[in-house]
């Protein structure tokens, strides 16, 4: 029998499951132009220094998750926090720490109840977010204003134009792809079974002599060479090639009168048989489209000092603005007349060489996401200290602030920051994952005191955009990273600063949904401070599987003090059911550490010797002790679909763990056991007050015993880093 690696058989696995998406095929789908995104801000001295005053002052945050012309009326801005009295003149408009001009309407001088801003806003386009966040102000000094030019033009009319649009399914999260800092959705899983991808083309200039061009963009799943073919309309184009885990994109010139008006189908099928696994990462099109509106709208391209008419629209209300250059668009004079059943404008576009421009109608005009006053912070300043920082997502702050309250009187100064004011000021508002690490390194080197426990209180998801649908989760994100196997979640990484997998504070995760568990939780934590402390430690081992777990438990006992009583479960002498009932009962009595070494899975460990619905089942209320597994995925809590044997431990109504540390990934043994060892080293040395360190303190510790980079980086400690063992 062939022995595969963690990595083959987890690629394994989930190319079955593939296989069977791709044999249903996926016909729906939605084909759009290709709009002007935003991907992460550059981030300059000037930039930085702009948006810290932005942070710490009166300001509207509004949110757009498209690319669009926005209007917002007077009324809702001075409901979300704008000075009711604040003069038009010195509205200022801001994304990304750049001014962005605005109109004012309807008369630029007045801001009365019937007055409105409207501004061109893109969207935003990173792994981490699709919202895009605009800061308005009122300031001293005037404001960018949209310039309004004359729309003229001597050119002769095109009869069509080079219009792009895309389909860009996001279906499957793919984790054993290894591809950085990229997202890991993909669409339409394609294997040895042809699939079908339509594209939905509008306006088709079918008496153009010019060429069009598709676009596929694949994504190999499956560790063996990749041949898809692909047709289009039932017209073979040819073969992409790629290899593995890798990307694979090819162009295809095809005569743009044999598209299609309305549906124009992809056919692709891989050639390798029922290994090649893949998934369509893209379609997209180039194709010579006439100068007619759909759906109220048009983006189009023209020659500067062309003269252009678009038909199709259904009102007068037609407005027309140049993009080329998307920080400094301007509207251009345009005529409207009615024609047959509808309406047409004309205009010459300005500038020279290719323009790219917008027309729209007046329902075409859009509304922000959100629209909400800015809570002033500066976390970017020296005077700051703290020995533990919570951070944590505003719908949990309150829940959290008892903590807080439990730590301070401890002796522990504490810094609770919203995750919001993280993003404010040290990413221009906009979520990312490397905003909360900037805070944390500020922190490290700038604060008056600067923290030694970051404890990230709240969930996360490896979906933050919720493609899937199973809910917005990502309240406190974590990091994903690409380890030896797959792709997973790395806390440490917040405050590895040297990247070398060991952070240089101790960082825990509590790992709430809603405000309810994390009540719960927090009454867990504050209860087990005054809890009589526990006597006895269970240290479980799976039986020998390609590894000596038995020897590895066996090596934990000497290393617990005598007034700690050990027992010891191996699964492999007593046989499942006899193991799975002493950990049960052994659980219910009362343990200061359960301890397991073993084969597991994100719900378990193997042989269901304890599962996510055992977790959430305890009664050992006001007994909580410390889980240290010793196992693949415990931990794996990004997954927004699943709950982990960890969040099952931790978030457990009538018992559980008082903290949980596990793993989010597939990591091999040896180094376990080594760094499991190391853990028990550290853990029973008290200082001279007779304590026992920090929790945070020896996990983190704990890692350096080892050089295993994704031991040390999937390692993560549900639980407060600031807390001591009973």
């Amino acid at each position: 029998m062939m022995i595969m690696s963690p990595r083959e058989q987890a690629v394994a696995d989930q190319t079955v499951s593939l296989e069977d998406l791709a044999t249903e095929g996926s016909q729906s789908g939605i084909t759009l132009p290709v709009q002007i995104t935003t991907g992460p801000a550059t981030v300059t001295a000037a930039a930085t220094s702009l948006q810290l005053g932005l942070a710490s002052q009166d300001a509207v945050k509004i949110t757009v998750k498209q690319e669009g012309w926005y209007r917002i009326g007077k009324p809702e801005l001075v409901a979300a926090g704008l000075n009711p009295k604040a003069d038009p003149r010195s509205l200022q408009l801001y994304a990304d720490g750049v001014e962005a001009p605005i109109t004012i309407t309807p008369d630029p001088l007045k801001f009365d109840s019937t007055s409105a801003i409207e501004f061109y806003a893109l969207g935003l386009d990173t792994p981490s977010t699709d919202q895009h966040v605009y800061w308005l102000i009122s300031a001293k000094t005037a404001g960018k204003r949209i310039a309004t030019v004359p729309g003229g033009g001597g050119l002769p009319p095109a009869n069509s134009f080079l219009s792009t649009v895309e389909r860009r399914d996001r279906l499957i999260y793919l984790s054993g792809v290894h591809n950085g800092d990229a997202e890991n959705f993909f669409g339409t899983p394609v294997g040895s079974a042809s699939v079908d991808q339509v594209v939905t083309l509008r306006h088709v200039d079918t008496t153009s002599q010019g060429q069009a061009t598709l676009e596929v963009g694949m994504q190999g799943f499956s560790l063996t060479p990749h041949n898809v073919a692909v047709s289009l309309n039932g017209n073979p184009l040819g073969i992409i090639r790629y290899d593995g885990a890798s990307p694979g994109v090819m162009q295809f010139t095809v005569p743009n009168n044999s598209l299609s008006e309305g549906q124009n189908v992809v056919t692709l099928a891989g050639q390798q048989g029922v290994v090649d696994v893949s998934a369509v990462d893209h379609l997209r099109v180039s194709y010579w489209r006439r100068y007619s509106a759909d759906a109220n709208a048009l983006r189009f391209a023209a020659q500067g000092n062309q003269q252009v008419t678009i038909d199709g629209f259904t009102s007068g209300d037609v407005r027309v603005l140049d993009v080329t250059d998307p920080a400094e668009p301007s509207l251009i004079a345009a005529s409207v007349y009615q024609q047959n059943s509808g309406y047409a404008v004309t205009f010459g576009a300005q500038g020279t060489g290719e323009r790219t421009l917008v027309a729209f109608g007046r329902d075409e005009v859009k509304s922000p996401l959100r629209l909400v006053a800015n809570q002033a912070s500066t976390w970017r300043s020296a005077t700051n200290q703290a020995d533990l920082v919570i951070i944590t997502h505003g719908s949990l702050k309150d829940s959290f602030a008892h903590l807080a309250a439990l730590r301070q009187s401890q002796g522990l100064k504490v810094a609770t920051v919203d995750v919001e004011d993280i993003y404010d000021e040290f990413n221009f508002g906009n979520k990312s994952p490397k905003a909360l690490k900037d805070l944390i390194s500020y922190a490290n080197s700038n604060w008056k005191k600067a923290p030694r426990y970051v404890l990230l209180a709240g969930s996360a998801s490896y979906d933050p955009k919720n493609y899937n649908g199973f809910g917005s989760y990502d309240l406190v994100p974590t990091k994903l990273i690409d380890t030896g196997f797959t792709e997973t979640a790395s806390d440490d990484w917040f405050a590895d600063f040297d990247l070398d997998g060991v952070a240089e504070l101790a960082v825990g995760r509590l790992p709430a949904h809603t405000a309810e568990e994390a009540t719960r939780t927090v009454a867990k934590l504050t209860s087990y401070e005054s809890s009589s402390p526990q006597s006895s430690a269970l240290l479980m081992a799976d039986d020998n599987l390609g590894f000596d777990f038995e020897g590895a438990n066996n090596r934990l006992a000497p290393l617990f003090p005598a007034e700690i009583s050990v027992q010891q479960i191996n699964r492999g002498r007593i046989g499942t059911a006899v193991a799975r009932q002493q950990l049960l009962d052994g659980i219910a009595s009362g343990q200061k550490i359960v301890n397991y070494v073993g084969h597991g899975s994100p719900g378990g460990w193997r042989a269901s010797l304890l599962t996510t619905a055992d977790a959430l089942a305890l009664t050992n209320t006001g007994r909580y002790p410390l889980f240290v597994l010793m196992t693949c995925l415990n931990g794996e809590f990004q997954h927004p679909e699943l709950n982990t044997l960890a969040t099952g431990l931790m978030n457990a109504q009538q018992g559980g763990a008082i903290a949980v540390w596990a793993s989010t990934g597939l990591t091999e043994p040896p180094p376990q056991a080594i760094m499991n060892q190391r853990f028990y080293n550290l853990l029973f040395q008290r200082d001279r007050q007779g304590h026992w360190p920090r929790l945070g303190d020896v996990t983190m510790r704990a890692k350096s015993a080892i050089n295993d980079p994704d031991v040390r980086r999937t390692w993560i400690l549900f639980g407060d880093p600031s807390m001591r063992l009973r």
